[in-house]
């Protein structure tokens, strides 16, 4: 392994939890999946959606909020701080740059690789994953069923759909991939979720993946898989043209 290969991999072992789901949160701020006066779930929701304890998601916020991107007031909301000043100084001084690599490439490649990526992560993920795992993901779509008129809160819930799968195909390469797909376009993706009917059917092909995950069939999911991403790529697309 190069020295610069080391390097990477022995920051990414260094990192806690807290510091794990802050760089998540951020990413979002800082594609616009989360705007400015956005509400964010409580501690004990995105404790569930992303898998950590409330203490965990409590320094992250603390984190990000020394940032000053949130703000946490102690018995109210707590609400994103992303207007251009707060993000043009969060980029001065903290990043060197923000923009993912894959935003520098049009939709259809993207979409193009992420199929490829995912549909290999979804037959994986049907031949190993387990009975807690199926469990994880139908939680997730009890609460999704809940948030048809919640975009902010589905698309977290989204996130963490996508990535619970990704970890059961067993392959770091694959899941670091499609991380950095998914967060193509995340602001246009906001856009399309508000609009009358796509949050409901995003739950409705969510649905359809856990169902051959559950039966352990790759065919299925992958199929399952190809279908929802097909409509992820033509709604972002549509969206993209207006």
């Amino acid at each position: 392994m190069d020295n610069l290969a080391f390097a990477f991999e022995k920051t990414l072992k260094n990192k806690t939890k807290k510091d794990i789901l802050s760089d998540k949160l951020i990413e979002m701020i800082m594609t616009g999946l989360l705007r400015d006066g956005d509400v964010l779930p409580s501690e004990r929701e995105l404790a569930q959606l992303f898998g950590v304890s409330r203490e965990t998601v409590r320094g992250a916020l603390s984190q990000i909020t020394a940032y000053g991107l949130i703000t946490v007031a102690q018995g109210s909301k707590t609400r994103i701080c992303a207007s251009n000043d707060n993000l043009a100084r969060f980029r001065s001084t903290y990043m060197d740059s923000v923009d993912h690599i894959v935003n520098q490439f049009d939709i259809d490649s993207v979409f193009e690789s992420r199929m490829l990526v995912e549909r290999a992560i979804a037959r994986k993920a049907a031949m190993r994953i387990d009975a807690e795992g199926i469990l994880k993901l139908e939680r997730l779509l009890e609460a999704q069923s809940k948030l048809f008129d919640s975009p902010v809160h589905f698309q977290l819930s989204d996130k963490s759909f996508h990535k619970i799968i990704s970890e059961y195909a067993s392959n770091e390469i694959l899941l670091r991939y499609s991380e950095e797909l998914y967060a193509y376009g995340l602001s246009i993706r906001r856009q399309v979720m508000v609009e009358p009917g796509s949050i409901e059917r995003s739950y409705n092909e969510h649905c359809y993946i856990v169902d051959a995950l559950k039966r352990g069939d790759p065919d299925a999911a992958e199929r399952a898989m190809l279908s929802h991403l097909d409509s992820v790529y033509r709604t972002t697309k549509e969206k993209l043209q207006q």
